[in-house]
């Protein structure tokens, strides 16, 4: 969606603007989430706000089906090992290997545009690294407070309200337009970006953030069908395969 938006970053202060929403209607029912989480709080939000760039970037240079896959597909191996060094967090040989198997298929799913796009490679990968920064600080996050649903609000604040803010000081009337004209579809898709995003930082408080991390990798599958089906890309016998690998993962994780 935000490929084909003649505005990526208006269409991404709308969605955000859904989290921002959210996320001052829990606070208001929860308890702060206290002073330890703040360095947290600014932390994530920064690598968010690092996210957003990068992603909109890799959009410009490779495909939907591909810019996103490598952005994700980096994550499960560079999340196991910051949470290693950063978390003192261990994984099983199952949850290993179904890492192992998501990353496999991922990048299965996209070896032929490693051998295209430069500039769009550098550009995913940098997403995979903000992924990770703000997976492994949610983390450390959620893990400080006492209500983890607490911090996940105060975030989606952060997060939203900075984005807000800049089309607010630099482009109002356009912002304007486009939420009158991309109401519906944007609420939507905000709907589901902060959902997913809540429940997945709400695992890590009890759960390895590695195993959570590449469970998320379900999305890619998703992302395959959307670029077929709306976006009208090629889904080839390669695709096909890789996306049955990263089930397989993802499999592995789920009984490990």
């Amino acid at each position: 969606m935000v490929k084909h938006s003649e505005e990526g970053f208006l269409q991404l202060a709308m969605i955000r603007s859904v989290g921002l929403l959210v996320g001052a209607a829990l606070a208001t029912q929860l308890p702060l989430p206290g002073k330890n989480a703040l360095g947290f709080l600014l932390g994530g939000a920064f690598f968010q706000y690092l996210y957003f760039f990068l992603l909109s970037r890799s959009y410009r240079a490779l495909d939907y089906g591909t810019a996103y896959p490598i952005a994700r597909g980096v994550t499960p191996l560079m999340v196991a090992t910051a949470a290693l060094l950063f978390l003192d967090e261990s994984l099983a040989p199952l949850q290993i290997t179904g890492i192992l198997l998501v990353t496999c298929g991922i990048f299965a799913l996209i070896m032929k545009e490693l051998r295209v796009s430069g500039s769009g490679i550098l550009y995913s990968l940098g997403t995979g690294i903000a992924i990770t920064g703000y997976t492994i600080i949610g983390a450390a996050g959620v893990r400080s407070v006492a209500n983890p649903l607490s911090y996940v609000a105060w975030l989606e604040i952060l997060s939203g309200g900075g984005v807000i803010v800049a089309v607010l000081l630099t482009r109002p009337l356009k912002g304007l337009a486009f939420a009158r004209a991309n109401f519906l579809r944007s609420s939507l898709s905000g709907v589901l970006a902060t959902g997913g995003f809540g429940i997945a930082l709400w695992a890590t408080s009890m759960m390895p953030v590695a195993a959570v991390a590449a469970t998320r990798e379900v999305s890619i599958l998703f992302a395959s069908i959307i670029s077929v089906v709306l976006l009208h890309e090629r889904f080839s016998p390669q695709r096909v395969v890789a996306a049955l690998i990263i089930f397989c993962g993802i499999g592995t994780l789920a009984v490990a």
